[in-house]
């Protein structure tokens, strides 16, 4: 690259200078490079001052060039704006004497007419001397407006015709200019657009203490453990006689042999019928194999109860949602937003029905059977009779129609959503309602995410952008929820 290109590159085109900071780095800049800067958005002038109509009339031509260019190619550089910068010469910054305003615009004003072009004017003072840089700005040119006209006499300049700025020069338009100036004027303004775009519900970190596994193990295993049988007192010799077989009660009633025998009948036939009547099967575990199988419990709860958080987080919390807002009159069409959350936020798939989770959903281990005898199957149940089982196979099933959702919800090391909002109109509100995704965080949480957003309407050859925040919920809102859910409170 050669210095002259160095120089050039100096220049910052992003800004328009409208201010006097702003000028005057510029001034310098473009002193540095001279003329080589001269492109249609920048004029260079060194007249010795601006006293004379010649001298005047050469601003009006620039001013009418500048504003007499296509909005695209205007908002390559000065945000649109042209300028020109009056009091730079071969030898640096030279400047010119003071001028009024007044007197500019009185000499300047004919030519541009009532309804012509915009401009204003930037004043950087002279290190060391009385005289200023002039900074003229010309306003953006805009989809909408008619070719701006020469409405006066003057050196260089004729009524009735139509000067272009190209790069470096300012000319009379050609015809293939007119025409697109023609064109730039039939073109109809697009109607304003503003947006507001924000996300609905907060970010919630994925935080539980330990005391709140503790407490949900430390009352199953009290549960369990008082199902067992307490120990029974010793009896006295005379319980123990009143309590004592069928045997002794028959000797101590001096019972005769047949009637013994008849007894010991009679016990054994009551004996098989309770047997076979009995809805329950007496436990079978030892005391303790039944505290071991609490103990292997306890260790398959604590080892899945990270995951079971994150199951009850994607069935308790409500869904986010993505509003869209047109705070404007205009009607909008085919509306498209993308929104992007910075930060280590991420959109898990919201899980169930709104109804909340159960204990299957947390595919958490259930405790051991609770000590105690177990009911016995005697084989009376015999299911749906084949009738009402052909019945119910027999309904007709019809599925419902699949709807896709407003809102895609993607983690890609942050969350990037598109939401399709079809037609906005005027001053209305739209808001998904999929309940598809649940922002979560791991980890130190800040205090909100920040994101960006982009969107886009039919009709509009540009992309909208806005930024958004979302709030982080307290780092204890899910252990609260867990233990409301769990009756731990």
């Amino acid at each position: 690259m050669s210095t002259n290109e160095d120089r050039t590159g100096a220049i910052d085109l992003t800004r328009a200078p409208r201010g006097e900071l702003a000028a005057a780095q510029l001034v310098t800049a473009v002193a540095d490079t001279g003329d080589l800067a001269e492109r249609h958005y920048l004029e260079l002038k060194g007249p010795p001052d601006l006293a004379t109509k010649v001298n005047k009339a050469k601003v009006a031509k620039f001013i009418l060039g500048a504003a007499n260019r296509l909005p695209d190619r205007a908002a390559e550089a000065f945000e649109g704006y042209g300028v020109m910068i009056v009091g730079i010469t071969k030898q640096g910054i030279e400047g010119i004497p003071p001028i009024e305003m007044l007197a500019l615009s009185q000499v300047i004003q004919p030519f541009l007419g009532a309804a012509g072009p915009h401009w204003d004017v930037v004043r950087v003072p002279v290190k060391g001397s009385t005289n200023q840089v002039l900074v003229i700005l010309v306003d953006p040119p805009q989809v909408g407006q008619p070719p701006f006209i020469c409405r006066s006499n003057g050196e260089g300049l004729q009524s009735g015709r139509t000067y272009y700025r190209g790069d470096g020069e300012t000319r009379e338009a050609n015809a293939d200019e007119l025409d697109l100036l023609m064109a730039r004027g039939a073109s109809r303004p697009p109607a304003p657009v503003e947006l507001d775009v924000a996300v609905v519900g907060t970010v919630v970190p994925l935080i539980i203490d330990e005391q709140t596994v503790d407490d949900l193990i430390t009352n199953a295993r009290q549960r369990l453990l008082a199902a067992l049988p307490k120990p029974e007192p010793k009896q006295s010799p005379a319980t123990g006689f009143a309590m004592g077989s069928s045997d002794g009660f028959r000797a101590a009633m001096g019972a005769s042999s047949a009637l013994s025998r008849l007894l010991a009948d009679q016990t054994s036939a009551a004996s098989q019928l309770a047997a076979f009547t009995a809805t329950e099967e007496p436990e079978k575990r030892s005391e303790d194999e039944y505290r071991a199988e609490i103990d292997a419990w306890e260790e398959r709860f604590r080892a899945a109860w990270a995951e079971a958080v994150e199951l009850f987080a994607v069935h308790a919390l409500p869904g986010n949602e993505v509003t869209v807002v047109n705070k404007t009159q205009t009607f909008l069409h085919d509306v498209e937003v993308k929104l992007h959350l910075d930060g280590a936020v991420e959109a898990e798939e919201r899980q169930g029905y709104g109804d909340g989770p159960d204990w299957r959903d947390l595919k958490l281990p259930s405790p051991p059977r609770k000590w105690g005898p177990t009911k016995r199957d005697l084989g009376l149940h015999t299911g749906y009779s084949a009738g009402l089982a052909a019945s119910i196979a027999s309904q007709p099933y019809t599925p419902r129609p699949y709807v896709p959702p407003d809102a895609s919800w993607k983690t890609t090391g942050s969350v990037d959503v598109e939401v399709v909002v079809g037609d906005l109109r005027p001053e209305a509100t739209f808001q998904t309602d999929d309940g598809e995704a649940v922002l979560l965080i791991r980890g130190e949480a800040p205090e909100q995410i920040q994101g960006t957003w982009t969107a886009t309407a039919r009709g509009y050859n540009q992309v909208f952008t806005g930024a958004v925040q979302v709030t982080i919920a307290e780092p204890t809102h899910l252990t609260n929820l867990i233990r409301d859910f769990f009756n731990l409170d």
